[in-house]
């Protein structure tokens, strides 16, 4: 698990940049950092998939309860990850600028940040659940289930904030080994709290549905534990002395980072919500489109985590190479990322048109559901190129330090553009015919059409022009003063 140690100390020259490996060399250095986030991301998504079975053996209302606790959860905790992404693309500008000095204290100014968003996102999400309760004839048992998720996740969310926190720090040194191994701590310490809160054991009482929400909690903050007193104990990770003495946090600082991270973490909860509130809509359409819907999206959710995690070890490249203002070397780690992700794609086109109906009958057995699923799998087929597309460039954009580009281009592409159009098509208001699940799905293929054009655009823009985004140009100057500085030095 440790990383390879490498001079963090001295900036990048000038003589390097000319020094452009090839496609080959550049695929091979990003797969390396991608396989683990992949795999970290897999272990994320089965600890949701073993709430839903455990909650489910306890009982229907229990596995409702933590439905519509969920509901309220993702939009929220999303927000906080989105935020701890910025970490990642800032310790790989300190990387590759040589400026391992400062990681200490940036960690400890995007710490404290986190944190208090943290912090005020949980009492924010620990009140939503109140609004089913004004909700008429709705199953008290289920909202009782789902508030009290809700709060239990909520205390979990300063925890949430500091594993992703870390796992950004170790990410932007270029170390995602952590990742998969924390992530999947995290699946296996789950899976037996679960069983302990859930169905009452070891003297604890049946919590049932809430019992979930209280073994991840549990389960992230024993996490933490680990992660903090590896990263103190690792000889590579302790000589960047982090938390080990408290900095000053400069207004400026913190105001630079909150500009950064803030667009991040909104754009997150605007798309995800964009795709819950697709959910709800559709439920006036009867139960078999919302259960094919949901087939089609968790189909498209699993295959999404490939082009989501290439996105974040393209992230650490290029905000590697930025830092150092490494135009040929940046544009050389964002080519091989879409080489990688398109090849992926490929691959997952072939496989979804020749085993769609295999997939879907591990999901249902339903016929009319198992109908309407597959012609869903066949817009998802055609979603998943630019949703592919859409998710390397923000990765890269990330990279820029260009959070503020990708936070526009979310809102226009799924509010402006892809939600009018899904709702005129799954109601008729266009064509005078309801298209139901399927007229969301081509609004998803325009929003997601709409957001890759627009990212390919600012990012030709930003290669053809070599004019850094705002974010970046403070560290460029920085850099530059360093690499003169430096030279002064060989020279006396």
């Amino acid at each position: 698990m440790e990383a390879t140690p490498q001079n963090h100390t001295q900036p990048y020259t000038l003589q390097q940049d000319e020094i452009v490996p090839s496609y080959g060399t550049d695929i091979k250095r990003t797969l390396r950092l991608f396989w683990p986030i992949f795999l970290g991301q897999l272990a994320s998504s089965s600890m949701g998939v073993v709430d839903t079975v455990m909650a489910g053996a306890a009982g229907t209302v229990d596995l409702s309860g933590v439905a519509i606790g969920a509901s309220f959860y993702w939009p929220c905790v999303l927000f906080v990850l989105g935020m701890t992404l910025a970490i990642q693309p800032t310790i790989a500008h300190l990387r590759g600028a040589g400026r391992a000095s400062e990681v200490a204290a940036k960690m400890h100014l995007a710490t404290v940040v986190c944190l208090v968003a943290s912090v005020i996102v949980g009492i924010f999400m620990s009140l939503l659940p109140l609004v089913y309760k004004l909700i008429p004839n709705i199953d008290q048992d289920m909202v009782r289930i789902g508030q009290g998720y809700v709060i239990a996740v909520a205390l979990g969310m300063p925890g949430f904030a500091m594993f992703n926190i870390l796992r950004g720090y170790w990410e932007g040194l270029g170390n995602t080994l952590p990742t998969s191994i924390f992530g999947f701590v995290a699946l296996f310490l789950n899976i037996p709290l679960n069983y302990i809160f859930i169905f009452g054991k070891l003297g604890m009482p049946a919590l049932g549905g809430i019992g979930c929400g209280v073994a991840t909690t549990i389960t992230i903050y024993i996490c933490v534990i680990f992660m903090l007193l590896y990263i103190q104990k690792s000889k590579y990770y302790a000589r960047f002395r982090i938390y080990r003495q408290l900095y000053p946090l400069p207004w400026t600082e913190v105001k630079n980072f909150v500009r950064f991270a803030l667009p991040l973490g909104l754009s997150a909860t605007i798309e995800v919500t964009c795709f819950s509130l697709v959910a709800v809509l559709l439920s006036p359409f009867g139960p078999i489109t919302v259960a094919a819907h949901t087939i089609a999206m968790n189909v498209s959710g699993v295959i999404f985590m490939i082009p989501l995690s290439i996105a974040s070890a393209t992230t650490i490249r290029v905000g590697e190479c930025m830092g150092a203002v490494h135009w040929n070397r940046a544009l050389r780690c964002s080519l091989s990322a879409y080489i990688i992700g398109m090849t992926c794609y490929v691959l997952c086109f072939v496989a979804l048109f020749i085993w769609h109906d295999n997939i879907i009958n591990l999901y249902t057995s339903d016929l009319e559901v198992a109908a309407l699923a597959s012609i869903l799998i066949m817009y998802c087929v055609a979603y998943l190129l630019p949703d592919s597309l859409q998710a390397l460039s923000i990765g890269i954009l990330r990279g820029f330090k260009d959070s503020k580009t990708i936070f526009i281009i979310t809102i226009v592409s799924y509010w402006v553009v892809g939600m009018p159009i899904g709702y005129s098509l799954a109601y008729g208001l266009i064509t005078g015919e309801e298209m139901g699940a399927v007229g969301f799905w081509i609004g998803f293929i325009c929003s997601l059409t709409t957001a890759s054009v627009l990212y390919l655009i600012r990012i030709f823009l930003l290669y053809r022009h070599r004019k850094l985004p705002k974010a970046l140009q403070n560290s460029a100057e920085q850099i530059s003063t360093a690499q003169q500085d430096a030279t002064t030095q060989r020279q006396q």
